[in-house]
């Protein structure tokens, strides 16, 4: 059971209002205690409306029992709607000519959805494309035509090829089951009897390209159908209808050509999303949010502030939790024992910054709540170095 904390803050005089992602119950996950505050004024089929006024934080908290592919959950048809609705051109992912000559081109001789998938997936991880953070334009054919992009870039452009040859595809939003902020995402396709099947081309690529350790071509293929890693998902799919009570927010305008204005440090509150300049929590993507991973804001003065961006989450099982426990224990005997070690040892110097090591690492551990062997090990050894100073 996975323990999901996710919080925002309003920074700006200006009410928020939050369109925030219904965790889905799937085949590989199940929500139980969810919880959200403010409470929600509305809802639409994908998520619930929250309003934040100034200076007050949205938070929510669930309960994710993170477990196997339980087969009796999958959905092995879909309705017209839904056929409708994974098949369908958007913004992010447009059914351009491009696009269907080059997933024509790759699925050229392949019949089976499964089969065409699959050579779309070896292509997204050859050494033909090439992972990028952070991306510049993050549609599908701006991913086609650079062939370097993010984990969504990877996601937009593998349904971008799936639908243009009839075969229901999605992205998926979500985070790594543990840590703090470990945002993701990837995507899926639908098999008519066997339902939903995961494809994570981007970290596939990583896999497949990182230096060390080597990994063999088996450990690339199980990000098809099979995935690594522990995850949860957020949303599906991208670009969600704004409700109705929204619907005057304005579209973002056409950006600037080969604009690139994501950045790792000072982000200027935009994003380029299908050659468009998104404005965060100002601008809609033609009509829609772009993606809930899990939040969306919008400030209806057009007042938006950058600073606000997913907000803050964080992912705890049961043994990150006894981590954090422990970290805070002997946080506090550090402390304790520091005028002692001070006064007793013959480099008070040295024993202030042994405490001050461990206390730090503690520190570190409680916030990031994760377990790494190297650390540990560190801390182990200055916990030695402060009972030798003990007993000397």
């Amino acid at each position: 059971m996975r323990r999901l904390t996710w919080s925002i803050h309003n920074h700006s005089d200006s009410p928020m209002k939050l369109l925030v992602a219904r965790l889905p119950d799937t085949p590989r996950q199940s929500v139980v205690g969810l919880t959200q505050e403010p409470a929600p004024y509305g809802e639409t089929d994908d998520a619930w409306l929250v309003e934040v006024p100034p200076g007050e934080r949205a938070s929510m908290r669930a309960e994710v029992l993170v477990h196997q592919l339980k087969p009796e959950r999958l959905s092995p048809e879909l309705t017209e709607g839904e056929r409708a609705r994974f098949t369908a051109s958007t913004t992010l992912v447009p059914l351009s000519d491009t696009i269907r000559a080059e997933a024509a081109r790759l699925a050229e001789g392949l019949e089976t959805p499964r089969e065409i998938a699959r050579a779309f997936f070896d292509e997204l991880v050859s050494d033909r494309y090439r992972y990028t953070w952070p991306s510049g334009d993050l549609g599908a054919e701006a991913m086609q035509r650079d062939k370097a992009g993010d984990c969504g870039a990877y996601a937009f452009l593998f349904v971008a090829w799936c639908r243009a040859l009839g075969i229901p595809a999605r992205t998926v939003f979500g985070t790594w089951a543990t840590g703090r902020l470990q945002a993701h995402a990837w995507a899926e396709f639908h098999v008519d009897g066997t339902g939903w099947l995961p494809v994570d081309p981007s970290f596939g690529w990583l896999t497949a390209h990182q230096r060390w350790p080597a990994r063999g071509r088996e450990v690339v293929d199980r990000n098809f159908e099979d995935l690594p890693g522990e995850r949860i998902a957020f949303s599906h799919d991208a670009e969600h209808p704004l409700p109705d009570e929204l619907a005057h927010v304005p579209e973002a305008g056409k950006a600037e050509p080969d604009s690139r204005r994501n950045g790792r440090t000072g982000w200027d509150g935009t994003m380029v999303m299908a050659g468009r300049h998104v404005r965060w929590g100002a601008e809609s993507l033609a009509g829609r949010v772009p993606y809930l991973q899990p939040a969306y804001p919008i400030y209806e003065d057009g007042n938006a502030d950058k600073r606000v961006t997913l907000g803050s989450w964080l992912v705890e099982t049961p043994r990150t939790r006894l981590i954090a426990t422990v970290g805070y224990l002997l946080s506090a005997l550090a402390v304790l024992l520091l005028p002692f070690l001070v006064k007793e040892s013959a480099n008070p110097v040295a024993a202030v910054i042994g405490v001050g090591a461990v206390v730090a690492f503690e520190v570190w551990l409680i916030a990031s709540r994760r377990t790494v062997l190297l650390p540990t090990a560190i801390l182990l050894a200055l916990l030695g170095f402060m009972g030798q100073n003990l007993l000397t």
